[in-house]
């Protein structure tokens, strides 16, 4: 049997997601989409936990970009980290 690795991030973006701009860009996002667009699809209210890159940073998506921002709760954020982790691209709407 093949022992399992566990997930480790090509990239540590710990200095980005830091940074006073990100932060409040982040901040300014949950206050404008308060609550989780993956619970509101299924009908649910959720408040907003993450604020989330449609398209990953290291895919090309806008750092910044109100476009590319999304609000999730903890369950779908780590749910498509964990996608995406595995080699899955989140599909557009």
């Amino acid at each position: 049997m093949q022992e399992r690795k566990p997930f480790q991030r090509e990239k540590d973006n710990s200095s980005f997601y830091n940074s006073p701009r990100w932060r409040k860009t982040a901040r300014s996002h949950k206050e404008r989409n308060p609550f989780c667009v993956k619970c509101e699809a299924e009908g649910k209210v959720s408040a907003v936990e993450f604020t989330d890159h449609i398209v990953r940073i290291e895919d090309g998506g806008d750092k910044y970009a109100d476009l590319n921002l999304q609000s999730l709760c903890a369950f779908h954020h780590n749910q498509k980290s964990g996608r995406e982790a595995h080699g899955y691209k989140e599909k557009n709407n």
